[in-house]
Order: C-alpha cells, then sequence, then structure tokens
C-alpha cells in the first residue's frame, strides 16, 4: 500500500468527513504515489487493453481514423489527440501505418500519468498531461480507449425509497463505504429504475471530459471506445492487480486499478446537450468486423498455409497463435463487448464503417 496515499485520504476524511468516490479515485489513482504514477498497462503491467493483444487493432482504428479524415476533407496535417494513451502501443501502431502512407501526420499524446509520458516522448508525438492544454482542432480527430472508465465517478444506492450517495469514510484501520445524503444534481443523473438496495455509477468525470472536448473540437470526430452500457447502469465496480480481478477496491489505495463500465448513453445525451452530435454506440465486435477484421483473417489464413507450404512451420505456428490471440478482440464474450461511441461536431456524415456497423445482418 501507498502509505501516503492513504494518509493523504484519511487526512481528507479527518477534515470534511466522508469523501465523495470520485475524491478517493482521485487520490488512489492520480495523486502523487497513486496507482498511474508509473504506466500500469501490458503484459509487465496490471492489466491489458485491445492494442496488447494484437498489433491488428491498432491498424483497424486506424481505418476508422481514416474513414473520419475523408469526411473532413482529408486536411494535412492530420491532427489525432490520443486521450490516455499509455505506454503508447496504439499511438506507436496508428503512426507506423500512417507514415507507412505517407500522411503527414500532427499526434498529440494526453496521458496524466508522468512515467507513461516519459515512454510517449520517444515517440515524439506531441505529449500534455490534460485535454486542457490542447489547441482546438480544427479540424482534427479525438482517440480515447479505455478512458473513460477509469475517470473519477461517484456512487449511488436506492434505500427506503431514496437515493443516497456512497462515500468514503473511516472505520479503525479500514476504508469504508458509507451512506450519506445524495445531491438533487447527482440524483438526476442516476439511474431512475434502482431497486431498493441496488447501485449506480454516476460517470461525473467522463461527463467532465466530455464538456472539455466540446470546448476543443471545433470541428471533427471523437471515437471513445469503453467498457459500458447503452442506457443505465454499466457494471460493478472492481480493481485490478496483477492482472487479477479485485472486488475491495478501498484496500490498499494506490496498488490497484479502480474501474466501472460506463453509461455511454448519459456520456451521448450530455455531449449533445453541449453541442455534438452523437452517430451511434456499437459493440467492439460490430465495428471490427466493419472495419475489415473478416478479410485480415482469411489473409493471415492464406498466409499460414504459405508459409506450411515452404516448410516454415515455426513462423505458421507462430500466425495461427496470433490470429487465435486476435480473435479476442471479436469475442463478444471477451474484448469484443467493448463498445464504440463515434462523435461528431454538427455537419459531418456518419462514418462508413459506424452505418455497416449499426446494420442488424452484419456478421450473419
Amino acid at each position: 500500500m501507498s502509505e501516503e496515499v492513504a494518509a493523504r485520504i484519511r487526512a481528507a476524511v479527518a477534515e470534511r468527513g466522508p469523501i465523495s468516490f470520485a475524491e478517493f479515485m482521485e487520490h488512489a489513482l492520480y495523486g502523487p504515489g497513486g496507482f498511474y504514477e508509473r504506466p500500469p498497462i501490458g503484459a509487465e503491467g496490471h492489466f491489458v487493453t485491445s492494442p496488447h493483444v494484437h498489433p491488428v487493432f491498432a491498424d483497424l482504428v486506424r481505418f476508422a481514423l481514416l474513414e473520419a479524415w475523408d469526411a473532413l476533407g482529408r486536411p494535412e496535417p492530420l491532427r489525432i489527440v490520443e486521450l490516455g494513451a499509455g505506454d503508447g502501443t496504439l499511438a506507436r501502431g496508428i503512426l507506423l501505418g500512417l507514415e507507412a502512407a505517407g500522411i503527414a501526420t500532427a499526434y498529440t499524446a494526453v496521458e496524466i500519468s508522468p512515467g507513461a509520458r516519459e515512454r510517449l516522448h520517444a515517440l515524439q508525438p506531441r505529449v500534455e498531461a490534460s485535454l486542457d492544454a490542447v489547441p482546438p482542432l480544427d479540424p482534427g480527430l479525438v482517440l480515447a480507449n479505455e478512458l473513460l472508465d477509469n475517470l473519477p465517478f461517484r456512487r449511488v444506492r436506492r434505500r427506503g425509497g431514496d437515493l443516497v450517495e456512497l462515500r468514503v469514510g473511516v472505520a479503525g484501520p479500514r476504508l469504508v463505504l458509507v451512506e450519506g445524503p445524495c445531491e438533487p444534481e447527482l440524483a438526476d443523473l442516476a439511474p431512475s429504475d434502482l431497486g431498493e438496495g441496488e447501485e449506480a455509477v454516476v460517470p461525473t468525470g467522463a461527463l467532465a471530459l466530455v464538456g472539455t472536448l466540446a470546448r476543443v473540437l471545433r470541428r471533427g470526430y471523437a471515437l471513445l471506445i469503453d467498457y459500458g452500457s447503452t442506457g443505465g447502469p454499466a457494471g460493478e465496480v472492481h480493481g485490478y492487480r496483477g492482472h487479477a480481478v479485485l472486488e475491495d477496491v478501498l484496500e490498499d489505495p494506490g496498488s490497484a486499478d479502480v474501474t466501472a463500465g460506463v453509461d455511454l448513453g448519459l456520456v451521448a445525451a450530455h455531449a449533445e446537450a453541449l453541442g455534438l452530435v452523437r452517430h451511434g454506440i456499437v459493440p467492439q465486435w460490430r465495428a471490427l468486423l466493419a472495419l475489415g477484421y473478416a478479410r485480415w483473417v482469411e489473409g493471415e489464413l492464406a498466409r499460414q498455409a504459405d508459409l506450411l507450404a515452404a516448410g516454415r512451420g515455426l513462423e505458421a505456428v507462430r500466425a495461427y497463435e496470433g490470429r487465435s490471440r486476435a480473435s479476442l478482440l471479436v469475442d463478444p464474450a471477451a474484448l469484443g463487448r467493448l463498445r464504440w461511441l463515434v462523435l461528431s461536431t454538427p455537419g459531418l456524415p456518419t462514418p462508413r464503417f459506424l452505418a455497416e456497423a449499426l446494420q442488424p445482418e452484419l456478421g450473419r
């Protein structure tokens, strides 16, 4: 446990009483000594994301960005802002593909982790700690992969017909959840159909980010990829440490990730209220199929057959293993259940891949 983190949380509770879960997350994840002070992503970290599973993910995301670029009239340089860029795996794959295609690109990586920013500088994009530091995009594209579910959120519970807020307090040596009054503004954002004793997450951090996005994105598209729902409760609060799921996220603050699925329907509605356009929310498996995943698999099968015919058995096995790993990206029980939300400024068409992904016959 980071004693620095725990001491800071206890001091905040001693000074003001039980703190919001969002404030707890600010200390545990983003404050000095917090979980994101060092890059936690990758095989040697605490969890992996889609870009770490197989490089084809970055290729297919690049295709999505290029479709949006086409709709903008192919302005050069192609301006891309990646939010929560992590260790740079996704940025590296996208930049390599764009460089090979000869497309001039101005790539900005936004990352709160000081350790991750050090790694990102090696890729030579512009690196910022906050979206607030990014100049207006006119035009440009914004990308965020598995960021929203890690932004600070607040928690509510239905109790006796009313909503209460779940805050973080102290009981002896332990941090505990404490029920307290729920502000009307918070209650208005919570799902209205919670049953007695049921809990929900209110993604206040994600909503705040969308507010900044609406100011920065003057003309262009935003692709937000995350776990969650199209509306209503989106999953229980949990953590990750050493690639294992944790249920008690209050234990050892600063040593584990804290996350919960995001109500992307609420995020999209907030974006619309701020003047952005919601083009749709689709599962990742549908988005990747529309972007050419099946064609890539066919090409890999043909390559594997050629390698076997040429007596290069080890390379053929590696091709098979890579294709097997990549299947997790479109598995609805695995990474395929991630959802893609596409937003834009007014007057721009729905990207082709999203229109195809929204068709019910896709994948049949």
